[in-house]
């Protein structure tokens, strides 16, 4: 009886020990470049000049969809990634360019497969500024780069954080819709940074991105 008890008892242990693995994934950030372009092989390899780097080469993902203009002497942002044998590959390409109305633009189209084989290609056009004016719900007016202003059309689609005020630095995401004259916005979104030092003297800086 008292074996019986004793190897219930041991049964009843081993059954409370657990086993705890924790598994560490390491997230490769993307490095940022923006630069003019030098030389552009589609499918291959683009060559931008920045500031800080001189003229690098890079090497495209041969699933990257790059916008269609791209081409030499234009001003674009690389999101790029380490890969083998010490090449960098791009991830995505966004063009910058001025309108005839002297909006800032940045294009990035982004091709996706789904399930079944059908490729979907779509694109993404931004323009910045500081606002100048804003009617909560029904317009949002911003400052371009050149100095001139233009106003966008809210309706109920449209998507705009709280905290917008005149002064702050915003990227509207314009809509394909018009109201009347004036174009109609999309979505809004806005980027803060904050600076924090401890008593240590170490500085940490936290950049965080409004948006609905």
């Amino acid at each position: 009886m008292g074996i019986a008890l004793f190897a219930g008892c041991a049964v009843s242990a081993a059954a409370q020990t657990q086993t705890t693995e924790t598994t560490t994934r390491t997230e490769v950030q993307p490095v940022v470049i923006s630069g003019e372009v030098v030389r552009y092989e589609p499918g291959h390899v683009i060559v931008v000049r920045s500031r800080d780097a001189g003229e690098v080469s890079y090497t495209l993902m041969p699933s990257l969809t790059v916008p269609a203009d791209v081409r030499v002497g234009r001003t674009v942002t690389l999101y790029t990634e380490p890969g083998e044998n010490g090449a960098t590959l791009v991830k995505r390409v966004t063009t910058t360019s001025v309108t005839p109305g002297g909006e800032v633009k940045r294009t990035t189209e982004e091709t996706r497969t789904s399930p079944t084989g059908e490729r979907t290609t779509e694109t993404t056009t931004t323009v910045s500024g500081t606002v100048q004016a804003y009617e909560p719900s029904k317009s949002i007016t911003i400052i371009r780069p050149d100095g001139t202003q233009v106003t966008y059309m809210i309706n109920d689609q449209s998507q705009l954080p709280t905290g917008i005020a005149i002064g702050r630095r915003v990227t509207i995401y314009p809509s394909t819709v018009m109201s009347g004259s004036d174009p109609m916005v999309q979505r809004v979104i806005y980027t803060t940074t904050k600076t924090k030092t401890n008593k240590h003297g170490e500085t940490k800086t936290k950049t965080e991105t409004h948006h609905n």
